[in-house]
This record gives C-alpha cells, sequence and structure tokens, in this order.
C-alpha cells in the first residue's frame, strides 16, 4: 500500500462534461432530419454510429425524465459522396 500518496488541500475540478448538446436535437421536429458526416478521416461509419446512438439514446432518456416523448432513428446516408448518418425525428 506504499504505493499512494495521500494528500490534502486539492481542489475538486469543475464538472468535466459538456454543457448543452453535440447534436441540435432539441431543435428537430418530427419529419426533420440531418446529416452527420465523420469528425475525421480516422472516424469509420460504424464508430460515428456507435456515437450518434449514444447521444441520442441519452437524449431520449433525458427527455422521457422529463415526461416528454421525443424518439429519433438513424440511418447510414451517403451525402455528396461522404459516408455517414442522417436521423430523424419520428416522435
Amino acid at each position: 500500500m506504499g504505493d499512494y500518496k495521500i494528500e490534502s488541500g486539492i481542489p475538486i475540478p469543475t464538472d468535466f462534461r459538456q454543457s448543452g448538446l453535440k447534436y441540435p436535437f432539441d431543435e428537430m421536429n418530427v419529419g426533420d432530419s440531418l446529416f452527420i458526416p465523420p469528425k475525421s478521416e480516422e472516424e469509420n461509419v460504424k464508430q460515428l454510429g456507435n456515437r450518434i446512438a449514444q447521444a441520442r439514446q441519452a437524449y431520449q432518456k433525458r427527455m422521457a425524465k422529463r415526461r416528454e416523448e421525443v424518439r429519433f432513428t438513424q440511418r447510414m446516408w451517403t451525402e455528396d459522396g461522404v459516408a455517414g448518418y442522417r436521423i430523424w425525428g419520428i416522435i
């Protein structure tokens, strides 16, 4: 147990999470959609899909806690030769 140094007086940093939304889900209505391309050439379409799904589901859960039902769906989409995802507001 001698590998750890116990310290006092170190301030707790502010919240590291982002404030605000990464995607404009709160601005979308039923029937609206948006195209999301990869952030960089290193990000593949599967990684992008997972990132979007996680953000979408977190937003839907947050709204459900407020008793507001919103739903989105996402599909792989190619726009102007760029493979990404399109998100639609469905409820």
